[in-house]
């Protein structure tokens, strides 16, 4: 009987990301936690002769959300430039998953033309807190595949 090796499971830590704003790569080395779906819209298409409606799918949108300490002001510098301009500036993240215990290789995904929605943190204390940290939240426009894990041979 076939199953899937432990070592298969990739690890969620073993991870890369990159920061590409106006042409500058910083390397995400602060973030915690990264999450990019995509999001399928559907409407119901209801048929004559049947019970069961259908269903259609009519649109997508792909959101991403990550945690991340904060020990830059890349972020705030967007928000500011959008105070001061009206502007809001799109920037590119590309995620890298591969962990070498595994025999599915690479994964990377680049999410293009990101804008982000919801709040920046700007300031904050906490005398019984841990760390500084904040949720960014946004849209990619698109996203490609560079990379993707091979599947593996007991599939």
């Amino acid at each position: 009987m076939a199953y899937m090796p432990a070592n298969d499971a990739p690890s969620a830590k073993l991870a890369t990301a990159y920061v590409t704003i106006d042409g500058n790569r910083y390397a995400c080395l602060m973030a915690k936690s990264f999450e990019g779906k995509m999001n399928v819209e559907t409407k119901e298409v209801p048929t004559l002769g049947r019970t069961v409606k259908g269903v259609k799918a009519v649109g997508a949108s792909i959101k991403f959300s990550m945690v991340v300490y904060k020990v830059t002001e890349i972020f705030d510098e967007l928000v500011e430039r959008y105070k001061n301009t009206g502007l809001l500036p799109t920037f590119d993240i590309q995620v890298t998953n591969e962990d070498p215990a595994t025999t599915i290789g690479r994964s990377s995904k680049i999410y293009t033309d990101c804008v982000i929605d919801g709040d920046v943190l700007l300031s904050m204390f906490d005398a019984d807190g841990d760390f500084v940290e904040q949720t960014i939240e946004g849209y990619a426009q698109d996203f490609t595949r560079p990379e993707k894990y091979s599947n593996p041979s007991y599939m």
